[in-house]
């Protein structure tokens, strides 16, 4: 069944194209990913809704029940007061309202909305003005209230911005469970793989479907710009012939006066003008990705940080107590906690405090260290762009533009002032000014913020090439997967270490009781058969687990081998990667289902 459909949509900023005739359609029970490049005029496809900012944290979410709380009310009222002539029509509004405020489930409403508010982390901020929370904690608050209106179709744009990783598992299994329509705009691959069944790709103002989920498009997009590369080339080969041919014309019919030979030469042009209006275009293998190199000599240090009886807090308010923690020389160490427990404020007092002789965060004496700040206060607001890179590392004006431009920025944005950028414009010269600094140990928090996929990818790889010493804060699921060897986890005020991957420590330390989901859900199972079936379905579900761990690493290998092959030319070799990609996501998408339902 049709849910909402989208004609021939078009939409401009001044002289620029944002959307050129969009068209696509949304259907019951699809849940669609929209992706594209920043700027590419994704929002402008959503709608927004503005909160009203005097009301509180509990009661924006409830504020869509209110009306009918207070309508069963005055219905009740009516019945007792007896003021009414026709009993009939009082009955009838009462049951009117009473099946209004259940179809809203009003019973449990109120408790579900208290779940969800602490799945979002807002759990100590109930009592708190909308207008007094930051802007990331309006975002959540904003998402709380869509998901609790269980509508025929959601709108989602970057649901994932704010949200720890166990706020984006929860929101995964929310999504994976609605009944409803989805249409999400998100740079987040790992939400994107697990919840979308068709990717919507917005470039140069139009839209292109693609079934499955992100690798999926991933795979097929690859496989298509590769055979319109190969099209491209044939055709350019045929127009080069024509055009000699046409030239070999020219010549002939100049030197020779038969008639016949201008007609041959007058139908060979118009052969030429109208293959070239028909040729194929030439394929934009990722042109908004930014180009990223980080050189670094090899790490030579057995610590490049070494941090012990580490104590921490601001007030009252404690966030480490004697914690520890060590990061070899060329390890990378992903450091994981919930949001607030301290990420950030470690990683800058290890920048901002941390030297050989220090007592409780230790430097190596030969680290440099070059520090990503998820609040970009690395750099200065009213400096120029160009000024800060040179900053960074003396050089010419022209070595720092040819620097930049492999970031995406032109010859207009060099003397923009910091100030005045976007934060994804921030977040790519912070980058800049790493790749200028060459240092041999990487500090990174959410280096990726703001970025497209294309651009996430270009990091990555320049990230899995450098041989220095890396540790990184990400809610990046992907980001994480590809680069982390070891998990530092925040828990209870002390720094714990995790051998492996992050999938790994996911698997290992993830709640498997369903999360909010689950405690939501269970409230509405009671029965003694109930708690059989989860009993009997508990080892199904660690079984399940090793088996998705197993098979997402599979995935990633499987994706690098097909990426490769393609490139190489290799067609059955990257044909064959893909279908075994495709038939290996199937799977892993069956086994989450399960795992979902077990929960």
């Amino acid at each position: 069944m049709l849910v909402a459909s989208f004609n021939n949509v078009s939409a401009h900023y001044g002289s620029q194209i944002v959307l050129d005739g969009v068209s696509f359609q949304i259907d019951e029970n699809d849940k669609l990913g929209l992706i594209g490049r920043n700027g590419s005029g994704k929002t402008t496809l959503l709608k927004y809704v503005d909160a009203d900012e005097s009301v509180t944290v509990r009661g924006l979410p409830a504020g869509r029940l209110q009306p009918r709380r207070e309508e069963l009310r005055r219905a009740e009222r009516g019945l007792e007061s007896g003021g009414q002539v026709d009993t009939g029509r009082a009955l009838d509004a009462y049951q009117n309202a009473l099946d209004a405020h259940d179809r809203m489930d009003g019973e449990r409403f109120v408790d579900e909305a208290g779940s969800m508010l602490a799945s979002m982390g807002l759990e100590g901020k109930k009592a708190q003005r909308v207008g007094s929370l930051s802007g990331g904690e309006q975002n959540v608050l904003s998402l709380t209230r869509a998901l609790l209106a269980k509508p025929d179709l959601l709108l989602l744009d970057e649901p994932g911005n704010h949200l720890d990783f166990h706020g984006m598992a929860w929101l995964e299994d929310f999504l994976l469970r609605f009944t409803g329509a989805v249409l999400v705009v998100s740079h987040n691959r790992y939400l994107l793989d697990r919840v979308a069944s068709g990717i919507l790709e917005l470039e140069h103002g139009r839209i292109t479907h693609y079934d499955g989920n992100y690798s999926a498009y991933r795979a097929q997009r690859l496989r298509d710009l590769l055979s319109q590369q190969s099209d491209y080339i044939a055709n350019q080969k045929r127009l080069a012939r024509l055009e000699a041919l046409v030239h070999r014309f020219e010549q002939i019919a100049r030197a020779n006066s038969d008639p016949a030979w201008g007609r041959r030469l007058r139908a060979r042009r118009s052969q030429l003008e109208r293959e070239r209006r028909q040729a194929v275009d030439k394929p934009e293998m990722d042109t908004s990705a930014i180009r990223t190199h980080f050189e670094s000599a090899p790490t030579r240090a057995n610590i490049a940080i070494h941090v012990r009886d580490y104590t921490r807090g601001y007030g009252e308010d404690i966030l480490f107590d004697k914690a520890e923690m060590e990061v070899n020389g060329g390890e990378t160490v992903a450091l994981v906690g919930a949001n607030g427990s301290g990420k950030s404020t470690l990683l800058r007092d290890i920048v901002e405090r941390g030297e050989w002789d220090s007592e409780d965060i230790r430097v190596g004496p030969s680290m440099k260290i070059g520090y990503s700040a998820q609040q970009q206060e690395t750099l200065d607001d009213d400096q120029t762009v160009v000024q800060q890179v040179r900053e960074a590392a003396p050089m010419s004006n022209q070595a720092a533009f040819g620097l930049l431009s492999a970031l995406l920025f032109d010859h207009e944005d060099m003397d923009k002032t910091v100030g005045d950028l976007s934060g994804g414009e921030r977040n790519r010269l912070q980058i800049a000014r790493l790749m200028a600094m060459k240092p041999n140990l990487l500090i990174l928090d959410e280096p990726t913020n703001h970025m497209d996929i294309p651009s996430q990818e270009a990091v990555e790889e320049a990230l899995e090439e450098f041989q220095g010493t890396l540790l990184i804060v990400s809610h990046d699921r992907y980001f994480l997967d590809k680069l982390a060897q070891r998990v530092v986890e925040i828990r209870d005020r002390k720094l714990v270490s995790h051998p492996g991957g992050f999938s790994e420590f996911w698997r290992a330390t993830r709640p498997t009781d369903g999360g909010v989901v689950g405690r939501v859900s269970r409230r509405r199972r009671r029965s003694a058969s109930d708690r059989v079936r989860r009993a009997h379905n508990r080892q199904e579900q660690v079984d399940l687990e090793r088996r998705i761990q197993e098979a997402e690493a599979r995935k990633l290998s499987l994706e690098d081998e097909m990426t490769q092959a393609f490139a190489n030319r290799q067609m059955r070799q990257g044909r064959r990667a893909q279908r075994q990609l495709e038939r290996l996501t199937a799977e892993l998408q069956d086994m989450y289902d399960r795992w979902v339902e077990s929960g």
